[in-house]
């Protein structure tokens, strides 16, 4: 168990991205597109904005910081997979594609514009094109990112599990927004808004659900291995099963044209039983702890 332990301890210790000469592009993008969320995040506490809407600043602001994280959760993910020569142009090439996306968001805000939905003129929906193409390129890098995570370096359990859990959560969450742009517009062409599905239902729902996984499973794992090293791998399962059953709960209110807090029998058991999932992770974590100080291993 000991000679497990140490052999693991260097890659859980690499939750910061190990910057190589290649995955050095992926950190200064990631940075910039996260300066950039902060900074329009910042304006909006400022100038007291709507956050609502689609020419708020919340899209250049969310999608800045999402992005930032997402292309360095990537690189990292990358760093703990058995070496393939072929990542390092598809680990800057994902990096670049987030980046120059996110990019247009940004730009569409300043125009005055929607980001989303909009062929209203011809740099519009060279841009909406442009886009979508770069979300379809993503997408497609991230599905054979999570494939590959069949093959990770040798590191220790819980952490394996929180990156492929967080991997396969990601690649689902960005079918559901592919999903979520189909479904846009067919509202559109039924005279309803792109953001309603049915009554209440949020379209967007069910995509942003589940799309930071892949930062919070393993920052458990990691948080997990150093607090109650005996019981890490319950806990981060557990809280994987909750981010599943959540994503279920997101999935259903969403088809149902549910609001998201409009809670009706199968809603509301897919919630409360992820809800239980969660405290147990939280009592694990807490009995793991009182047992390390007690020297019960």
């Amino acid at each position: 168990m000991n000679s497990a332990i140490q052999t693991s301890e260097p890659s859980i210790k690499s939750i910061p991205i190990n910057l190589t000469a290649w995955s050095q592009p992926a950190f200064w993008l990631g940075l910039l597109l996260l300066a950039s969320g902060c900074i329009h995040l910042a304006l909006f506490a400022i100038l007291g904005a709507s956050w609502q809407g689609p020419l708020s600043l919340r899209k250049p602001a969310l999608f800045g910081i999402s992005g930032g994280l997402t292309i360095w959760s990537i690189a990292w993910v990358i760093t703990q997979l058995r070496p393939e020569r072929s990542e390092r142009f598809l680990g800057n090439a994902l990096a670049v594609g987030l980046f120059i996306e996110v990019t247009l968001i940004t730009i569409q805000y300043w125009r005055g514009v929607a980001s989303h939905f909009n062929r209203a003129t011809g740099p519009d929906a060279a841009i909406e094109v442009t886009m979508l193409g770069l979300i379809l390129l993503v997408s497609g890098g991230i599905v054979y990112l999570t494939f590959r995570t069949f093959q990770l370096k040798s590191i220790e359990p819980s952490m394996a599990v929180a990156i492929r859990g967080g991997m396969w959560l990601l690649a689902l969450s960005c079918a559901l927004g592919i999903a979520t742009s189909i479904l846009g517009e067919i509202s559109i062409a039924a005279g309803r808004s792109y953001e309603q599905w049915g009554k209440a239902g949020v379209l967007k729902f069910p995509h942003g659900v589940a799309l930071h996984a892949i930062q919070m499973l393993p920052a458990i794992a990691w948080m997990a291995r150093r607090i109650a090293p005996n019981h890490s791998i319950r806990i981060v399962v557990s809280v994987l099963i909750s981010q599943i059953l959540f994503l279920l709960y997101s999935i259903w209110q969403t088809s149902q044209g549910l609001g998201r807090f409009d809670w009706y029998a199968i809603g509301g058991a897919l919630l409360g039983v992820a809800v239980l999932f969660g405290l147990f992770s939280v009592l694990e974590l807490i009995r793991g702890y009182v047992q390390r100080q007690h020297g019960n291993f």
